[in-house]
């Protein structure tokens, strides 16, 4: 969102609730080019990538990783997700990944 310079109803520099023109508006097509973007730049196989969302936006680029995980997602995100987690920190992220219990608790 765009800044706003102070007024006589806000008297502090504000968000505006206008886009900013400068950044992308992020779709969940852009979410998924930018993995796909990435995969290619980087010459890294799909079977090696991960990928974490929460939202209805994140589910096209969940479903274009080699592991996309709903993390603690709405219901309709959790339903179609390739996998889910829905634990109390993100180092269970680490467990999935091959590592041992204290690797997630420094």
């Amino acid at each position: 969102l765009a800044e706003s310079p102070p007024n006589d109803a806000y008297p502090y520099t504000h968000l505006s609730g206008d886009l900013a023109p400068e950044y992308p508006i992020v779709t969940p097509e852009y979410k998924r080019h930018v993995l796909e973007s990435l995969i290619q730049e980087h010459s890294i196989p799909v079977s090696e990538t991960l990928v974490v969302g929460d939202g209805s936006n994140d589910l096209l680029m969940l479903g274009a990783a080699g592991l996309g995980i709903a993390w603690r997602a709405k219901e309709r995100v959790q339903r179609e997700a390739p996998q889910r987690l829905n634990g109390t920190t993100l180092s269970d992220l680490i467990y999935i990944l091959g590592g041992g219990v204290e690797d997630g608790n420094n």
